[in-house]
Parts: structure tokens; sequence; C-alpha cells
């Protein structure tokens, strides 16, 4: 088969290629087959916590989701750190014992992150959206994670340069919210590294396998 383009993290299926489609409504019936779903830090304090863990809980446990999240830490909005850091953590727990991964939403909290990811063994965390300097990208993927770049990548020179140096079996291309093609995201992401479109379609299919397995054709 000709490989396909892969989202690791979008909010809107199109159709095109593998996208994991984030589920914005957990009381809502996922429609996606590969999908994901969480307590997203603007929500946490907006909610009854105890739900909606329960709720993500049970769609693991029915085999509904690929990945749990997004979820997170953000410091740009005023819900209390400590109470994110607390939902957060319940919500890799649950992940880890369902052997899921976890897409992360991080906002001027990467040295958070970094404090929980040496404190536990944590399941695999891909960053969306990741838009930190290459000292922080170092220091992430020192601990195993996996950086996902979204539409900035196409305007900041300085996330260019991080990108090109993250290896290559440690990224994923995403649109998020974003109405944009994922191919045109897929073509500049090529020529920063210098590569062809269909070597970096293999690259992040690859990636995709080695987290996943063969989940994106099998979750639903």
């Amino acid at each position: 088969m000709t490989t396909p383009f892969v989202n690791i993290h979008t909010h809107a299926e199109t159709g095109a290629g593998i996208e994991l489609v984030n589920i914005d409504d957990i009381s809502a019936t996922p429609c996606a087959t590969f999908a994901s779903a969480g307590l997203h830090p603007w929500n946490v304090g907006k909610c009854d916590h105890q739900k909606t863990l329960d709720a993500i809980e049970t769609l693991c446990q029915s085999g509904t989701l690929a990945a749990v999240g997004e979820i997170g830490i953000d410091r740009a909005i005023s819900t209390d750190i400590s109470l994110q850091t607390s939902v957060l953590e319940q919500q890799l727990d649950i992940a880890k014992r369902h052997h899921l991964p976890v897409i992360i939403h991080c906002v001027r909290a990467y040295s958070d992150f970094l404090q929980i990811i040496r404190q536990k063994p944590c399941v695999p965390m891909i960053f969306h959206g990741f838009s930190g300097n290459e000292t922080t990208a170092s220091q992430l993927l020192t601990h195993g994670a996996k950086l996902s770049f979204g539409h900035k990548l196409l305007s900041d020179s300085k996330l260019q340069s991080v990108y090109a140096n993250v290896p290559n079996d440690c990224i994923f291309l995403e649109t998020d919210t974003k109405q944009l093609d994922i191919s045109d995201i897929y073509t500049f992401a090529a020529g920063l590294k210098r590569i062809s479109v269909d070597e970096l379609k293999a690259i992040i299919f690859n990636n995709l396998t080695q987290i996943f397995g063969n989940r994106w054709t099998t979750v639903g």
C-alpha cells in the first residue's frame, strides 16, 4: 500500500490518511475509529472531575480509545496548578492501566512534566503542538517522549531549527484545530529535514506503529 499521511492530533476527521481524532465531548459516542479522549486542563475547573474520569475509564475499558488525551498542564490559565497536576496524574494512571499512550497539552509547563516523568514511570507521551526550545526538546527526548509539530512549524524559524534536529524516530505532525491540509505540513516539514515527502511519511508511519501497533486499524 501507499504509505498514508499520519495526523497524530486533530479535532476534525477529514479522511486524509490516518487521523487520531480528539473527542471533545466525552459524553457523546465517538464516531472516529482511531480516537483519543481526556480531561483537558482548560476544562478541569468546569466539570465534575470524578464523573469525567470515570467516563474516560469506561471508554478505555470498552476498547474505544487508542490514546488518553489531550491531557496536561497549562500555566497560562487561572486553574490551580496543583489541581491540574492531580487530574493529569489520575489520567496517566488510567492510561497506564490500559496500556495506552497519552497526548499531552503543555503550555509553559515543560519543567512540571520533566518532574513528573522523573518521579515515576510513565506511558508513552506525545507532546502535541510542541513549541519548546532545543534544551527542552532534548530533556523530553531523553525520557522517551515524542514531539508533534503543527501549524507553528510553518512560521517559527526557531521551532524549525528544533524540529530539524529532533531524531526522526521521535517526530509526529498534526493539524490540531487548524483548517490546514496535513499534506501541506508534511511538504514543509520534509523540506526542513531535507528528505522527500514519501520518506517522511514512511518515518512517521513507522513511529505510529512503534507506539500504537495496529490499533489504528482495529480500534472501535
